[in-house]
């Protein structure tokens, strides 16, 4: 009975570890720190340190809130604008598909605004569609408690990549982001094909 028990608690740990992995790897790559360096330093190389600190702060405060209302109130919309949750996956999917289509080429474009802490740092370079629809999609599998965990991590992972996106630059160069970037958008096109086809299973099944 003890082993059993053991065996038990294991086995649920493992799955939570899973779990939590599988969230913060798909936030990760739906946020996209890697991908908005270029954007990213490109807009602030007129900025002084104390204003570019100033932004990126902002910046991830804003991204954190927008996921915080996002992950705790998304649901209530949907109910709101009678949305099933298997619309929901098969759209994601379909927005997560063209987000990574479009970054993978290299067709993405943002222009920039006054507020740049805002726009379009935080949205939509960061806090954008595909990483909000994850969000929703990350509670449902996950559930609350983990999906809230890795978005707070991914807002402290994109603050450090970010905050050093001058120096991973030059480390890794203009060829080696883009490398990565296309990396990431083949894993996110297979998130997304992954959310269409669950999407139409729940069909199916109900």
């Amino acid at each position: 009975m003890v082993a059993s028990s053991n065996l038990a608690r294991r086995a649920k740990k493992g799955n939570i570890v899973e779990k939590f992995i599988a969230s913060l790897l798909s936030l990760f790559i739906t946020l996209d720190p890697i991908g908005t360096i270029p954007f990213y330093i490109s807009y602030i190389k007129k900025f002084t340190e104390e204003k570019k600190n100033k932004v990126l702060f902002i910046s991830i405060s804003i991204c954190f809130i927008i996921g915080f209302l996002f992950l705790y109130f998304g649901e209530f919309l949907f109910r709101y604008l009678k949305i099933s949750f298997s619309d929901f996956l098969i759209a994601s999917g379909i927005i997560l598909l063209i987000f990574s289509i479009t970054e993978f080429i290299g067709a993405s474009q943002f222009k920039v605004e006054e507020e740049f802490a805002i726009v379009p740092l935080a949205i939509p370079l960061l806090a954008g569609p595909a990483f909000l629809t994850t969000i929703l999609i990350s509670k449902k599998f996950y559930g609350t408690e983990i999906t809230l965990l890795c978005i707070f991590l991914n807002m402290i992972f994109a603050y450090i990549i970010l905050f050093y996106a001058q120096k991973i630059s030059n480390a890794i160069g203009k060829i080696g982001i883009k490398g990565l970037i296309k990396i990431l958008s083949l894993f996110l096109a297979a998130l997304g094909i992954k959310f269409i086809r669950e999407g139409i299973d729940q069909i199916i099944k109900y």
